[in-house]
């Protein structure tokens, strides 16, 4: 669910408006760089996200960590004055992140676009290094003759493919899993915390309910994550995978026509 945006700031006598002056600090030193490396990361501080009010002491030492400042330094601004900048603060940290789910999400299908979701993917991958579990098993799905549908159905019944498409995994997966749209036509599933042989059955479901929905298929491969892996390895096997189990069709049914790959 998208953060809300926080309320108008307390009301309150005003920031004052003079410059603040960091004893000891050049005139022309150059800004900290921690904040602005990783901006959305930074304003999701436990105490930015929160909406509880805090002591004076706990705000100006939660204000001046997010500015880079010694509390010290805001040792002039009252109670009124610290709570309206730290009301100021969490709006922004909330539009923040509202902003950057709204980057991260494709418009059409509403899946994970490729950067945040293998980012994602990859965070996923170091906590499960971290705390153990069952393991990640990563589904790598392409809807087979997009193509086709586009030239003989028109691009608007070739985007109802493609929201059925994630509509199936959604309806199957958890609500923490990760649904990535890929490219075009090819889609990522990153199933957390799950036993191999239930993401089979997992991904058996998938097919069967996408196929159900729209009388189109789908040609998938899946692997799990090794102890070795990054997001890229994985997903390069899960491809692989896919393009495996297309070969072993073609042979079985030899005058069978391949999925056209848009």
């Amino acid at each position: 669910m998208a953060p809300t945006r926080e309320t108008a700031p307390a009301s309150g006598s005003p920031i004052p408006e003079t410059a603040v002056t960091v004893p000891g600090a050049a005139i022309d030193a150059a800004p900290a760089e921690a904040p602005t490396r990783d901006f959305v990361g930074w304003t999701a501080q436990p105490e930015l996200r929160s909406s509880r009010r805090l002591s004076v002491e706990v705000t100006r030492q939660v204000l001046a960590t997010a500015l880079g400042l010694e509390p010290e330094v805001l040792a002039r601004l009252d109670s009124t004055q610290l709570r309206t900048a730290l009301d100021r603060l969490r709006a922004m940290a909330a539009y923040t992140h509202q902003l950057a789910e709204v980057a991260a999400t494709d418009d059409l299908t509403g899946a994970l676009r490729r950067s945040a979701g293998l980012a994602a993917l990859q965070r996923e991958i170091d906590r499960s290094r971290r705390v153990g579990g069952k393991g990640i098993s990563v589904i790598f799905l392409d809807v087979d003759r997009l193509k086709h549908v586009n030239d003989t159905e028109g691009h608007a019944a070739g985007d109802r493919v493609l929201v059925e498409a994630v509509a199936a995994i959604r309806k199957r997966v958890r609500s923490y899993d990760l649904v990535i749209r890929y490219g075009g036509d090819e889609f990522l599933c990153a199933l957390v915390d799950v036993a191999p042989e239930d993401a089979e059955r997992t991904l058996v479901d998938i097919r069967l309910q996408y196929t159900a929905t729209t009388g189109h298929s789908v040609s998938v491969g899946m692997t799990t994550v090794g102890d070795a892996d990054t997001a890229d390895s994985v997903i390069a096997r899960a491809d692989a995978a896919l393009y495996a189990e297309r070969r072993k069709l073609e042979r079985q049914s030899p005058n069978t026509p391949a999925p056209a790959h848009s």
